[in-house]
């Protein structure tokens, strides 16, 4: 669980993470202040020291700025430990669209080599699931196989 507080001083905010510590969270506080009460209700505190913002009292240039960054570096280290990463491609893309679909070929394409007919083919077989589309290319397996590999089974 993450909380998030520029100034670190947020009560729902620190409630939020004490709560999810005593339930067996992994707790993260992610604060402009160090040694704030929300750094020390979390396991682990991230602290930007950005300084005083321009504007006194607005947290939304600086601080913001800065803690974006910080979550945008989390959750891509989440994604990549999820395995929704292969090389520098996020490969669990929900193709819920035509461009999320063009999205799709493409990553196939870039990586397996295939044109875009054969690409698309591909992950039509794969159920539209580009992580199922590369095994079965890779591993020259069944989409049974395959997604019995993608969810580790």
């Amino acid at each position: 669980m993450v909380g998030i507080a520029a100034s670190g001083r947020t009560p729902f905010t620190i409630a939020a993470v004490e709560y999810a510590r005593k339930k067996g969270a992994k707790t993260v506080a992610v604060v402009c202040n160090a040694n704030s009460p929300l750094e020390k209700a979390a396991e682990v505190g991230i602290v930007a020291d950005v300084g005083p913002e321009i504007v006194s009292g607005s947290t939304r240039m600086k601080a913001g700025t800065a803690q974006k960054m910080i979550l945008n570096m989390l959750s891509t280290g989440a994604m990549t430990r999820l395995g929704y990463v292969y090389g520098n491609l996020m490969v669990n893309v929900h193709l819920k669209n035509t461009k999320l679909i063009e999205r799709g070929v493409g990553i196939l394409q870039k990586i397996t080599g295939l044109v875009r007919e054969n690409a698309l083919h591909l992950l039509n077989k794969a159920g539209k699931r580009v992580p199922v589309a590369l095994v079965m290319h890779q591993a020259q397996v069944n989409r049974h196989q395959a997604e019995k590999s993608v969810e580790g089974g």
